[in-house]
């Protein structure tokens, strides 16, 4: 199976980028993992954050490869912990998926839109976490199911 990242932005932040490159990089054995950081949108009012997140949904929505399994990221979204997530996972996996696309937001988060139509809607924490932040533990925790679900000494 595929992993796709789909997030807004670039990472800015040196040891952030650092992380997320050693987490695909330890991926590579369990599944391709592509990062697509699409231009996020300049937010100059926060009362245009409903804008912002519906143009950045359009990007998104092109950005998804068609048939893959959409996982939102969103705070409102079930919560797993490490071994519900490798079973989420590997679930996925035995039922054919051959990617899973995950979407991250912008600093103003997913637009309905994009969380409505998503086949699983993810909360990572009830932890506020920055869009960058998020990437790393996103990639970090997939490594983690990984390992559990192949049985390696990773997780304890």
């Amino acid at each position: 199976m595929k992993l796709s990242i789909i997030c807004m932005g670039r990472t800015r932040e040196r040891f952030v980028q650092e992380g997320i490159d050693k987490y695909i990089r330890y991926l590579k054995p369990y599944a391709p993992t592509e990062l697509r950081e699409l231009k996020e949108e300049k937010v100059n009012d926060l009362k245009e954050a409903p804008l912002v997140r519906q143009r950045e949904a359009v990007k998104i929505g092109k950005a998804l490869t068609p048939g893959s399994h959409v996982v939102a990221l969103d705070e409102r979204g079930r919560e797993f912990t490490s071994h519900e997530f490798a079973d989420f996972l590997n679930r996925t996996m035995e039922n054919g998926i051959r990617e899973m696309a995950f979407v991250l937001g912008g600093a103003m988060g997913l637009a309905e839109s994009v969380t409505g139509s998503a086949h699983t809607v993810l909360a990572m924490s009830r932890w506020t976490l920055t869009h960058e932040m998020a990437r790393l533990v996103l990639l970090e925790q997939l490594y983690r199911a990984f390992t559990i679900i192949k049985g390696k000494p990773y997780h304890y």
